[in-house]
């Protein structure tokens, strides 16, 4: 029996030091916007974006603050609020903060601009959401009345490339240990939208008359893994 378990036990080590956990990863990017607040004409949104470096116990975390159009859907501005690297337990020093030349504070928008909070929903409105090769579009019931806000698909996919590019060359590429070679993996053009993508959260704004609303589009890319959680306006039809 000793040998037995000590042949099994020999097996499961090999077996472990085998599998991907123990090798180099991927350099994997990650992209989550969230809801911040908004004003007349402009919506602000905090983007994150996170980097592993091809490395284990690295993460590197992006803060972007974004200002977008709301009666146009495109996004007028990005301003870096914080770039801060991770280095893990072991890092020395554990932490370390990139410069920028001009951080912005997303607290000064309130004063600045106007503007007013914007939260994620805690609830889900009555609403048929679908996206498919036609597009982005959803059917909400509210008040006695039918609304119908809807992207095609090229419109959709347009900014999301777009949104994503601007976001990466106004903070670019920072490589650090396994992520200091090869091409920049960050893709905006990544991801087949009607294939790789789902419909998260939808709300509408209902503080002017016109307001789009805002639906949530969730994508991962099945090689990598790499994901995106970004909040779109879906004009009213």
């Amino acid at each position: 029996m000793r040998n037995w378990a000590t042949r099994i036990g020999a097996a499961l080590i090999a077996a472990l030091l085998a599998t991907p956990v123990f090798a180099t990863p991927p350099q994997v990017i990650h992209v989550e916007d969230q809801l911040f607040a908004r004003n007349a004409d402009t919506l602000f949104l905090l983007r994150r974006i996170t980097d592993n470096h091809g490395l284990h116990f690295v993460q590197q975390t992006d803060t972007l603050l974004i200002a977008r159009s709301l009666s146009g859907g495109d996004d007028q501005a990005f301003h870096g609020v914080s770039r801060v690297i991770d280095y893990g337990p072991d890092g020395a020093p554990r932490v370390e903060t990139l410069p920028l030349a001009a951080p912005a504070n997303p607290y000064d928008v309130f004063a600045d601009f106007g503007a007013w909070p914007v939260h994620v929903p805690d609830f889900w409105e009555t609403a048929d959401i679908a996206l498919d090769a036609t597009g982005f579009r959803v059917t909400a019931w509210g008040s006695g009345e039918e609304r119908i806000y809807a992207l095609s698909l090229d419109e959709l996919t347009r900014r999301v490339t777009e949104t994503l590019q601007a976001g990466r060359d106004a903070l670019p590429l920072h490589r650090v240990g396994g992520g200091g070679a090869g091409p920049d993996p960050y893709d905006p053009g990544l991801f087949d939208i009607s294939r790789d993508c789902i419909p998260g959260r939808f709300t509408t704004l209902f503080h002017a008359p016109g307001d789009p609303a805002l639906a949530q589009l969730v994508c991962e890319e099945p090689e990598l893994g790499q994901t995106v959680r970004l909040w779109m306006l879906l004009p009213r039809l």
